[in-house]
């Protein structure tokens, strides 16, 4: 049940904090396992990484397999309308990057010199598709080895 009927309020029940935009901008970064997520340089507490991956897997936002190698391992990957949020993650870097006084990473800096020669559009479905080619190969990595 949603709060609100405003779209904006909606999006934020699913998105609305700083971790699950960092887990979903990791997935983007071909990350997929509880340690992967966990090893990011922000330093989510372990705690709060399960509850944001099980409040995305609610949503359906992402989903999981399990390692076929080790089924105590799940494989976290984007469903299709979790990677449809690549716009949004694309426009709130490159509002921090323009409009924040930080000292961004190399990785940020670099990533966003390297996305700001195309369109917003361009970007975000060549990002989409390479992550649905990643995901792909990842889920068919899992039946293979079953």
């Amino acid at each position: 049940m949603y709060r609100s009927k405003c779209a904006l309020a909606n999006f934020l029940d699913h998105f609305g904090d700083k971790w699950s935009l960092v887990i979903i901008r990791d997935m983007f970064l071909e990350k997929k396992t509880f340690n992967d997520f966990l090893t990011s340089p922000e330093g989510i507490a372990s705690n709060i990484l399960t509850n944001r991956l099980k409040s995305l897997v609610n949503h359906k936002i992402i989903n999981f397999k399990l390692n076929p190698l080790n089924k105590k391992v799940k494989w976290y990957y984007l469903t299709d309308i979790g990677a449809e949020s690549f716009p949004v993650v694309i426009e709130m870097i490159k509002w921090s990057i323009r409009n924040l006084n930080n000292d961004f990473g190399p990785h940020s800096i670099k990533w966003f010199e390297q996305n700001t020669k195309e369109s917003n559009k361009i970007t975000s479905d060549k990002a989409i598709s390479d992550y649905k080619i990643f995901r792909k190969k990842l889920l068919n990595d899992s039946k293979n080895q079953s």
